[in-house]
């Protein structure tokens, strides 16, 4: 029993210092972060691309429309990925314009649930509130897409840290006995 409560603190361990390197590295180099970041993508993109065309080659039960979609989604998913490895500030931009259009909606979608929800008195306000700041992060997104992602990988950096160095604290102040 021992032996598993230290390894298990020892994992705890390694995944606060893990957050706190991740966090110091995107400080130090937030450019190259960005372009590691959007070539995950492009490769994400690719992966899923072939997915989608092995699964509408190999599928049995599903209908031949089916099929044909999955496999025109298996295709642009792999051009576009394709064009994100190829270019990865266009990578880049396509990755602030999906992060301003899900903020965007999720802003909207707030504030009309914000009146037409559950909520009353205070919560609404909150809701509300919370709405209209996710639409202007969005709309600042999608207007300057180049210094917001700057920030978002500085934000995600100082996050990291702050994050690594609480859970390093909880993880010593829990540490088993020997």
């Amino acid at each position: 029993m021992r032996s598993a409560e230290r390894s298990l603190w020892w994992l705890a361990a390694a995944g606060a210092a893990t957050s706190i390197i991740l966090g110091v590295v995107a400080l130090a180099w937030p450019d190259e972060t960005l372009y590691v970041g959007a070539a995950i993508f492009g490769v994400w993109l690719l992966v899923h691309g072939f997915i989608n065309l092995v699964q509408a080659v190999t599928a049995t039960r599903e209908d031949g429309a089916s099929r044909a979609l999955t496999a025109v989604i298996g295709i642009l998913f792999v051009v576009a990925g394709v064009i994100a490895l190829r270019n990865l500030v266009v990578s880049l931009i396509a990755i602030a314009t999906l992060i301003g259009i899900a903020w965007l909606i999720g802003g909207i979608t707030g504030l009309v649930n914000a009146f037409t929800g559950p909520y009353d008195g205070g919560a609404r306000v909150v809701v509300a509130l919370l709405g209209v700041i996710t639409i202007l992060g969005g709309l600042v997104v999608l207007l300057w897409p180049g210094p917001s992602l700057a920030t978002i990988v500085w934000l995600t950096g100082i996050w990291l840290v702050v994050m690594g160095f609480m859970q390093l604290f909880l993880v010593f102040r829990h540490r088993p006995s020997s």
